[in-house]
């Protein structure tokens, strides 16, 4: 029997929705020119450790940081950097395709950091909250003012592909973890709170610090999507990539002239997403096709 899924959006009401969308697949080779990494997107680099694109990947590689305390290589983005690179805070699902690797001795120490919220002052006052995830198989969050808290995680190891989707609502933060090539699970991974950085005054800024134990291991970057469901995710035949029909919505956003709808499908469908505004009256037919399954987005310019 043919599934059809329709969805009817009524203009003027519609907020809990991101806001425009962006992705960073690393397809330009780049090294730091002078503190500046720009391949599809640009970057800031701290000036220490290893930033390289190659191949198709961000490589970082940890260097010690000028106040001695660990090896670590850091770049981060906002509209500053990047006029492309809209950051909201308090509203954000961040998806990253990420490998560690190492010629070496394994480490604890080999880690991935993904900043979630990160006070304007957090160079002052360590108000900065990071996800972080590590191939001795364990996941966790850390706050930069001495607080951490992990727990194992199976599909992380070296030499392996893995994602991570990392959703922030207001002060709440869910995180999935999975194999490449399998499906994020109903329930996440990880949760945490990020009450020490208050709603509002955070600073619209994504950091990326990749630390290693020495320079004989790496943090690979494949791709980087934020507010925007990736185009592919390297999902097998016999995997699901979507467990329901469902259309994402996040914490409420004013509306915005450019919105991106985004919505799971589990299997082939036909899809109907339509417009109408507060009378009733059909505004904009988006989509009336049949999708593979998978999961999709489409932008809506009002």
């Amino acid at each position: 029997m043919k599934k059809i899924l329709s969805i009817f959006a009524i203009y003027g009401i519609l907020s809990n929705v991101n806001a425009q969308g962006w992705s960073e697949s690393f397809n330009v080779d780049a090294t730091p020119s002078p503190l500046t990494l720009t391949s599809d997107m640009s970057w800031s680099w701290w000036g220490w450790g290893t930033a390289e694109v190659d191949s198709g990947y961000l490589t970082l590689v940890g260097d010690i940081d000028p106040w001695g305390t660990f090896n670590n290589c850091w770049i981060y983005i906002d509209q500053n950097i990047d006029s492309n690179a809209v950051i909201t805070p308090d509203s954000a699902t961040i998806y990253l395709k990420v490998k560690f690797t190492t010629t070496g001795t394994p480490a604890n120490g080999d880690q991935l950091h993904v900043t979630v919220a990160i006070d304007s002052g957090y160079l002052g006052n360590n108000k900065a909250y990071s996800f972080a995830t590590s191939p001795f198989g364990w996941i966790g969050h850390f706050y930069w003012g001495g607080v951490s808290s992990t727990v194992p995680h199976p599909a992380i190891g070296y030499d392996s592909w893995f994602w991570e989707k990392i959703v922030v609502n207001g002060n709440s933060v869910s995180v999935w973890v999975y194999a490449d090539g399998e499906a994020p699970t109903d329930t996440a991974s990880y949760t945490f709170t990020t009450n020490n950085v208050t709603l509002g005054t955070a600073a619209p800024e994504l950091h990326i610090l990749g630390a290693t134990d020495d320079d004989s291991s790496a943090v690979h970057i494949d791709e980087i999507w934020y507010n925007e469901i990736p185009t592919a995710m390297g999902i097998s035949d016999d995997a699901p990539i979507a467990s329901s029909y469902e259309l994402g919505q996040n914490y409420p956003n004013p509306f915005n002239p450019v919105t991106t709808l985004r919505y799971d499908l589990p299997e082939q469908t036909h899809v109907n997403i339509t417009i109408y505004d507060m009378l009733g009256r059909e505004v904009k037919t988006l989509i009336n096709q049949t999708q593979d399954a998978g999961y999709k987005s489409i932008i809506w310019n009002a």
